[in-house]
Formats: structure tokens, sequence, C-alpha cells
């Protein structure tokens, strides 16, 4: 893994064949916080793109604002796109309700937790 670039709120590490990135913050509402975890996304994809799995834990997420879903969905495009598999999990009940709300869990493929996703890829 890359270490010359600084992970301010993802945390990463691999498993087997997957990276996978959790959330190190409960609220995710800011916009500076949005654009600097945006910024990580791009970094993360970089690092997926040679084993082509990307596993997104939001174990430790409570709060979401819908501005980070805009990212989220960026992100699956460029992952669609370079062919990396991108997977959700531990998503809580508030954000997973603003997921079916607005459709996304048909967009992304969620799972209940992280060990439970990676046993998928």
């Amino acid at each position: 893994m890359g270490k010359s670039f600084k992970y301010t709120y993802l945390d990463l590490k691999d498993a087997g064949e997957v990276l996978v990135a959790g959330f190190r913050q409960a609220s995710i509402l800011d916009q500076a916080v949005i654009d600097q975890i945006a910024r990580e996304f791009e970094q993360l994809e970089l690092e997926a793109a040679s084993n082509r799995k990307l596993l997104l834990d939001f174990q430790v997420v409570e709060y979401m604002s819908s501005a980070m879903l805009g990212k989220l969905i960026q992100l699956h495009k460029r992952c669609k796109a370079d062919k990396i598999k991108l997977k959700l999990s531990g998503i809580s009940k508030n954000p997973l309700d603003v997921f079916k709300i607005t459709r996304l869990d048909k967009l992304f493929e969620i799972h209940t937790d992280a060990p439970t996703a990676l046993a998928t890829f």
C-alpha cells in the first residue's frame, strides 16, 4: 500500500485479495470532511486497482450527509470503469435508511458486516 498518501478519515488494511477501507468517524456531515474523504477515495481506488477488490466498511459511521452519497456514487462509477469490485458493509440503521430511500441499496452491494462481505468476493 502506498505510504506516501496520508489517510485522515479512512483506515486501510489488506484482507487477502481485498483492500478494506474502514471509516474512522461516526459522523460524516461536514462538507470539508466529505471533500477530504472524496480525495481519499481517489487514492483508495488507485490502491485497489492492483487487486480489483474493495470493501468500504461503515461499521463506526452513525450519521452521514446526503453529500457523502454523491461521493460514493462517484467512487462506484470509477470502480465500475476500472473493473474494481466494490462492496459496502456494516452500515448502521440511520445511514442505511438513506441508502434505501434513495434506492442506492440497489446500486451498491451491501452486507451486514465485513467478514460476511469478504466471504462474497
